[in-house]
């Protein structure tokens, strides 16, 4: 039978053993079968092949007729996983809020660094963390990653949360984006860093492009690992080698600045940094909220004004805001020659010149 391992291999993930697997294809196969017939066809014993036959009309894989002798057909494999899903998601639902009551009863903060095992451990992570985002999500993904996320990602941006997002190597299936082109940006690279998924600059997954390469063998799913990542300045270091991949990269989808798109939400600077050259480029004046800290005194900073220019020199990066207050210099997250450094920027509105 062709594919005959895969299709064990992905029945078994589907919860049954390999024995059941084996039996279940063969009652496909036929399109139905006595135990005699099965007994001929698989090198099993009799009583082995009654108790699996039991343990797969119970799992809801196979029927029995009424008759004698019992003949056992094949249940649809699409219908099978539809009751699958229905389950797990009345499960998820009963789970998140019992374990929520739990969580909010914490007292210890968590890990800031934690292992995560292979690759459906990885894709569950990136799934939370994608899930998670409440403003903006920053992500470097190989592209057959891209496309298992796809559907949370799309679920993201219908919740109005704004996605950066660097496939590679380059690929398509973007068409599904175009409809929330005001909340994207997509860019493309012919390789990437790594794997990174950052929601709004809090928490992250990381794992190794090594085991997404299709320029070297396929690595197994099992020896695939990353990491979970709540420490800041770890996501900034990791956040600066993907800027600068960023800036070298193919941009195939991304909003067009101009006054009614706003006012946008930034928490990641380096992107608000981007979006308010670009609008002094275009001959705007963005008008931004800052929430912040004063360098200097470490107190909460919150400034309201205009935007005159931008800064760029060595690894120092920031803009110049006049307000009422005065001219004050804004950094990014650990700025320490800047007057106040930005944890959340709101560029409110644009106005021409």
């Amino acid at each position: 039978m062709e594919n005959y391992a895969f299709l064990i291999e992905k029945l078994q993930e589907l919860g049954l053993t390999k024995r059941e697997a084996e039996v279940y294809l063969m009652i496909l196969v036929k399109n139905g079968a006595t135990v005699k017939e099965l007994l001929e066809s698989l090198d099993i014993h009799q009583p082995q092949l009654y108790n699996i036959i039991q343990s797969l009309i119970r799992k809801g894989f196979i029927r029995a007729s009424a008759g004698r002798p019992r003949i056992y057909t094949a249940s649809d494999i699409g219908a099978i996983i539809d009751v699958q899903k229905m389950k797990f998601d009345m499960l998820k639902n009963v789970l998140h809020e019992e374990l929520v009551k739990i969580k909010g009863r914490a007292d210890e903060e968590g890990p800031y660094v934690s292992l995560v095992r292979n690759l459906e451990g990885v894709l569950a992570s990136i799934i939370e963390i994608i899930n998670s985002a409440e403003t903006e999500i920053r992500a470097e993904l190989p592209y057959q990653v891209f496309k298992e996320v796809r559907p949370y990602l799309l679920r993201a941006l219908q919740r109005g949360v704004n996605l950066y997002l660097l496939v590679y190597p380059q690929g398509g299936g973007f068409n599904e984006f175009e409809m929330f082109r005001d909340y994207v940006k997509i860019r493309t690279f012919d390789l990437g860093n790594f794997l990174l998924v950052i929601s709004d600059l809090s928490s992250a997954v990381y794992s190794k492009r090594r085991f997404f390469s299709v320029h070297k063998l396929p690595v197994s799913s099992t020896e695939v690992y990353g990491y979970v990542i709540q420490e800041k300045d770890l996501l900034l270091r990791l956040l600066n080698i993907h800027n600068n991949l960023w800036l070298k990269s193919r941009e195939v989808l991304g909003w067009i600045p101009r006054p009614e798109l706003y006012p946008k939400t930034f928490i990641e600077f380096s992107m608000a940094l981007n979006e308010l050259e670009t609008l002094l480029k275009l001959g705007y004046t963005p008008i931004v909220e800052i929430e912040g800290r004063d360098v200097k005194s470490g107190y909460p900073a919150n400034i309201t004004g205009e935007v005159k220019s931008i800064n760029r020199f060595g690894i120092v990066s920031n803009f110049v805001i006049e307000s009422e207050e005065g001219s004050f210099t804004v950094g990014g997250f650990d700025a320490e020659v800047e007057d106040v450094e930005a944890q959340r920027i709101v560029i409110k509105r644009v106005k021409k010149g």
